[in-house]
């Protein structure tokens, strides 16, 4: 039987008595408020006899009224304890007059927030998923199916509390054939109670599957309660006796006391003052009485006095022993519906406020899903032979047409080319390598051809790919529905651009051996070899002379736009005017796409293509900017103009020492000042620009294209 004193010291050990944290923190005080302490005789170290109920008998009367008396005061440290803790506020007072060095603050650490996501929110985003899909793979009798699950698990992962493991269970229920007939998956399935991995799934025929039918179950809270605790608002109660409270807050952790319901979890976050969630270093906890706990302490404690009171009255130690076990034995159950903990959460930094989420008890869920087989229909299916223990190929009807006796056999990005493993090297010191070719068939029949060429760049539309004769090159383009190569392997660097190929002559992908040029998907030369550089920028092709001095714009159809005589710099961008200079006379002008010169007047030494509508001019050794229409929206007066970006562009001007952002109407919007570094890319809003603050030695502050500060760090 468990003892009146064991049931004391279980309650007493429960509780944690609070030291004060040194350095200016939140911290519990004010003793003056405690209520619910009780106050008694004080007890010499004579008059007291440690230990527990289960030994009275064996005492003395005189030793066991000694022993009450030792209870007495164990129940009474007890429950003054509990109520000096239950009645702490928090509040905010300096541990020490002499405030410490500040340390170097610390580069931290965040954890993503906690996003309720409850089981209505969850349904409907399974729901949104895009078309599911599964693998078929076929063997000499039956076949398998494994579900592509990562999209789905992803969105239950939302769902799932953090760091916890989401499980779901996928079971087939129907299975609809590419023959247009369905069976229910008990009819047509290999049911395994055994298989965890329920994502796999296997069926007792071989026949091609067109999609199935799939229930998933899982588990999902259907709602939840936000608490939020600070030093102004320490504690929260609920109407079913549900405590929140903060205790103490300072070092990098919070505490608190917490009665919560049994059957709901808890996600617990600290906070910065700017509402990032902090990085959790763990937690610790202890239980805490229950008010049915604190109930049966009381009546304990009051009939522990009202023993003292009528010692007289037991004219044995047994017989007090007997009257105390049978008392606690008679005490109410302390059974509850809540769960009461002190608990200590650590955090990277002290946090302003927690959040709290209390979440429903989880339930089971079940979705119904269609998914789709992932493997094209074709004539022919790769399968496995479990008894040779090799692959090859059956028809729609599960036949044989290419017998089994390879290794392995994988589909290939090109549908209809198979990678097949065709041997391997003589074995070295333990290895060997395993070699491989693609095929495909004959048209016509099921004859297998090798293919001339070892790696698939990647596929140009349904008859054309991009090959390599080897690793690294050189490339070429095979024709599947001809079955030959269209376009020599003999280039390198190479691009498929519409219908051009555009590349360069030679094995080396490095260096400058030879000059790029441009083919057709035929093989035709369209652009002899003899450009240092050919660039795809939008829906135009740029070509730069092998003396790279001259610079021409093609459209694909390979139509040249640049007037003669003329350079292009820059590019067609967001609809901008191409900007062009006169070879001879050094004059810039714009054309449109169709070549055309537009009226815009650049009697500038120097112009630069236009960005977000526009365009840096120079004279001199001065800078302004002109728009689209070629007014002059910015006077030639900077020292330093850069790119616009979508709003502003950052310049240098005498009177000012640094950067400052202008609007294309010259308004100063900002003045940044000295720089350490900067980028700038055209056409865009990704400017970023590091500026030496001016009150804090070594510290850099980053800025945004609009001029919003978005960083600062400490330079060495």
């Amino acid at each position: 039987m468990k003892t009146a004193l064991t049931r004391t010291k279980l309650l007493a050990s429960a509780l944690v008595v609070f030291a004060v944290i040194g350095g200016a923190a939140y911290y519990l005080l004010d003793r003056h408020a405690v209520t619910g302490l009780v106050s008694g005789t004080d007890y010499s170290e004579d008059q007291l006899n440690e230990g527990e109920v289960a030994d009275i008998n064996t005492l003395s009367l005189s030793e066991a009224k000694k022993r009450l008396n030792y209870l007495i005061l164990d129940a009474r440290d007890s429950i003054n304890q509990i109520a000096m803790i239950e009645s702490m506020r928090l509040e905010i007072s300096p541990a020490s007059k002499t405030d410490p060095v500040p340390a170097e603050k610390k580069e931290l650490r965040y954890d993503e927030p906690f996003v309720p996501f409850p089981a209505t929110q969850l349904s409907a985003a399974l729901g949104a998923l895009q078309q599911q899909a599964f693998a078929q793979v076929f063997f000499d009798n039956q076949s398998g199916l494994k579900l592509d699950v990562e999209p789905i698990r992803e969105v239950l992962k939302r769902g799932a509390l953090p760091d916890q493991r989401h499980e779901e269970r996928y079971a087939v229920q129907a299975v609809s054939f590419r023959d247009g007939t369905q069976q229910p998956f008990t009819e047509v399935g290999v049911v395994s109670v055994e298989d965890e991995d329920t994502s796999k799934a296997e069926l007792k025929v071989n026949k091609p599957v067109e999609r199935i039918d799939v229930a998933l179950t899982y588990q999902a809270y259907a709602g939840f309660k936000k608490i939020m605790l600070d030093p102004a608002h320490p504690k929260v109660a609920g109407e079913q006796g549900e405590i929140y409270q903060l205790t103490a807050l300072a070092d990098g952790s919070a505490s608190l006391l917490l009665a919560t319901p049994k059957d709901k979890s808890l996600v617990i976050q600290g906070l910065s003052a700017d509402g990032k969630t902090l990085y959790s270093g763990g937690s610790s906890s202890n239980s805490s009485p229950t008010a049915e706990q604190k109930a049966n302490l009381r009546a304990y404690y009051d009939e522990l006095l009202r023993m003292q009171d009528h010692f007289s009255s037991y004219t044995t130690s047994a017989e007090l022993q007997a009257h105390l076990e049978q008392f606690v034995k008679d005490l109410p159950d302390t059974a509850s519906a809540l769960t009461n903990v002190h608990a200590t959460y650590h955090f990277e930094d002290t946090p302003a406020s927690i959040v709290i989420y209390l979440l429903e008890p989880a339930q089971l869920q079940t979705v119904s899903l269609q998914m789709h087989n992932s493997v094209p229909p074709q004539s022919r299916y790769i399968a496995y032979d479990n008894a040779t223990q090799k692959n090859g190929f059956i028809d729609n009807q599960g036949h044989w047409v290419v017998k089994p006796r390879f290794e392995r056999i994988q589909y290939s990005e090109m549908p209809g080319v198979y990678h097949m493993q065709v041997g391997s090297t003589p074995e070295k010191d333990g290895w060997r390598q395993l070699l491989f070719k693609y095929f495909t068939f004959v048209p016509g029949g099921h004859t297998l051809k090798e293919l001339p060429f070892e790696i698939i760049e990647k596929p140009i539309n349904a008859d054309l790919m991009i090959v390599e004769r080897e690793t690294n090159g050189p490339y070429g383009v095979y024709d599947l529905k001809k079955q030959q190569v269209v376009v020599p392997m003999k280039y390198v660097n190479v691009n498929v651009v519409g219908e051009l190929f555009i590349g360069r002559p030679g094995l080396k992908t490095y260096g400058s051996d030879s000059d790029y040029g441009v083919w057709n998907l035929a093989g035709k030369e369209l652009l002899a070899p003899r450009f240092s550089n050919i660039e795809v920028i939008g829906d135009y092709l740029y070509t730069t002379a092998g003396n790279d001095q001259q610079r021409d714009v093609y459209s694909l159809k390979l139509q040249k736009i640049n007037p003669l005589g003329t350079t292009a710099i820059g590019a067609f961008i967001q609809g901008q005017p191409q900007l062009v200079q006169e070879r001879k006379s050094r004059r810039f002008s714009f054309i449109n796409p169709q070549g055309k010169t537009l009226p815009i007047n650049l009697p500038y030494d120097e112009v630069e293509p236009f960005s977000n509508g526009m365009a840096v001019v120079k004279t001199g050794q001065r800078y302004g900017a002109v728009d689209t229409e070629g007014k002059q929206r910015v006077p030639l007066k900077y020292t330093t103009l850069n790119a616009f970006q979508k709003n502003l562009a950052s310049a240098e001007m005498e009177g000012f020492k640094g950067l400052v952002l202008i609007d294309r109407n010259n308004t100063v919007v900002k003045k940044l000042g000295q720089y350490t570094t900067y980028s700038i890319p055209a056409n865009s809003n990704d400017a970023k620009y590091s500026i030496w603050d001016t009150k804090e030695e070594n510290r850099v502050n980053v800025f945004d294209a609009d001029g919003a500060q978005i960083d600062s760090y400490q330079r060495e």
